[in-house]
């Protein structure tokens, strides 16, 4: 990598490799190539580890060696969106696995790595705020800072990078105290499914699927690569540094490293069971974090509501949602809400009633409402946002084997936390419609289903259904008079 190539676009680079006979054929077409873009728009108890049993396997002996970043350029990353929307209604889905809530859990763990020379991915190590990325993408770097899904940046530091294998770890303060993504340390197996996360070409939770065809191959370019993983998920430039998740069991299992020029079907990744030690080392250190208090780097400050992104990360929070319903211990929406906040409690509520014994769910449709966005204070800490969510829980009455269904209306408060994500911080059911399954025997009466509506009820004794004003006429509620400070979305 040549420091005068900044801030121009990274021609791929054509080299010779000596390969294992594993890929010979690979060998003689002689050509693979770094998953790097360059930024043309200039745009420990801490580690979370899979409760299995390590092989035994050697670990790489490395020099550390230290980039003091200093300021950020860059731009703000497009969210690829995983799941089913329509505008008027989603129908949430089950699939056959549990292949989208996998996406959608990591992809709050994944972040866009930028530098003054290159673009990658990286993913959360540990509760330290370190980020696992390749060593190419920050090699040479002046500075680095990194975005998480909804664009909002973060200084970090370069703390460890090897010269031999192609993995480096960046510490970001701002990012201390929040949950990592689970490490596997064992070594997989061929045809695991895979799924590979990260930022290519500069678009920020991407992710692809596939499997793992091979496993040992091995490379000599500017680092050693030993013992990887040969992947059908197809990755692109900028995919360096991202997870590879086993798609079973939601686990990291490997770095997102290179591709074949001629085969850019094929991918590798570096396995995590050859890098725990390494990375591990560097992360123990006790480093002094010298960030660039020159440039505004306040990811708080920088964060703001949008009516977009908000109904992005509903659209998320519906898409585990079912999860839970079906098994409680498939918790992903948690990561959702604020912790210990009364959003906590009103959806663990909502699932005990929605997965009672005698239910069994069928699907989950909701419509959007209106959106409300209170940002008008100069402190971001007083912003949030309110939205309006009608949805329609079907199930079947296991006894009977007839169908019932849960209609709600329901607010949803959304606050900005001290890491620049959206969090619930508050969920409010104001209404509940509930249409009980009939008996089952072949002289149904209309008067067996029963319609029961329950209302909230203010402290003067008044509930919402007296003070509402209008509703739409296809089930999406509409706001009412609006507060002074408030700037409504439609």
């Amino acid at each position: 990598m040549n420091n005068n190539r900044r801030y121009r676009p990274q021609k791929t680079s054509f080299k010779r490799v000596a390969a294992s006979i594993i890929l010979i054929i690979a060998v003689i077409a002689g050509l693979y190539t770094l998953l790097t873009k360059n930024d043309e728009a200039t745009t420990e108890p801490n580690v979370k580890v899979a409760d299995v049993q390590k092989p035994t396997q050697e670990e790489p002996k490395e020099d550390l060696d230290e980039d003091t970043p200093e300021k950020q350029e860059g731009s703000v990353t497009t969210d690829v969106k995983a799941g089913i929307t329509n505008e008027d209604v989603t129908d949430v889905i089950m699939p056959k696995n549990d292949t989208s809530a996998i996406i959608a859990n990591a992809k709050t763990q994944v972040y866009t790595v930028y530098t003054d020379l290159q673009q990658g991915s990286g993913f959360l190590f540990n509760k330290k705020g370190d980020i696992i990325t390749n060593a190419h993408v920050v090699k040479d770097a002046s500075y680095v800072f990194v975005t998480n899904e909804h664009g909002q940046e973060f200084q970090g530091q370069v703390i460890g990078i090897s010269k031999k294998t192609d993995i480096a770890l960046i510490r970001v303060p701002s990012l201390e105290g929040k949950d990592p993504l689970v490490l596997d340390t064992t070594k997989a197996k061929i045809n695991t499914p895979v799924i590979a996360v990260g930022s290519p070409n500069n678009k920020g939770g991407t992710s692809t699927e596939g499997d793992i065809k091979s496993l040992d191959a091995n490379f000599t370019d500017e680092y050693n690569y030993s013992n990887l993983y040969e992947i059908t998920a197809r990755l692109e430039p900028g995919s360096s540094g991202g997870p590879l998740v086993n798609a079973t069991t939601g686990n990291v299992i490997g770095i997102n490293s290179i591709i074949l020029t001629d085969k850019p079907e094929i991918g590798y990744a570096i396995p995590i069971y050859s890098i725990m030690s390494l990375i591990t080392k560097w992360a123990d250190q006790d480093v002094d974090i010298k960030l660039d208090d020159e440039e505004d780097y306040d990811h708080k400050q920088d964060a703001y509501l949008d009516k977009k992104l908000i109904k992005d990360y509903i659209d998320g929070y519906y898409e585990l949602f079912p999860y839970a319903i079906k098994d409680k211990n498939k918790n992903y929406y948690e990561t959702y809400l604020l912790p210990n906040s009364s959003a906590a409690t009103t959806a663990k509520e909502m699932i005990a009633n929605y997965s009672s014994k005698d239910k069994e769910y069928q699907d989950l449709k909701f419509t959007f409402g209106a959106v409300h966005i209170y940002d008008d204070s100069p402190n971001i800490s007083d912003h949030y946002a309110t939205a309006i969510i009608n949805s329609t829980y079907t199930y079947k009455d296991v006894k009977t084997g007839t169908k019932g269904t849960i209609k709600q209306s329901i607010e949803y408060t959304i606050i900005i936390d001290e890491y620049g994500d959206y969090q619930f911080t508050k969920i409010n059911i104001l209404s509940t419609n509930t249409d009980l399954p009939t008996s089952g025997s072949g002289d149904k009466k209309e008067e067996d289903k029963e319609n029961v509506t329950t209302p909230p009820v203010d402290d003067n004794g008044k509930s919402d259904e007296e003070e509402k004003e209008s509703v739409e006429t296809q089930g999406t509620e509409t706001p009412t008079e609006k507060p002074a400070d408030e700037k409504s979305e439609e």
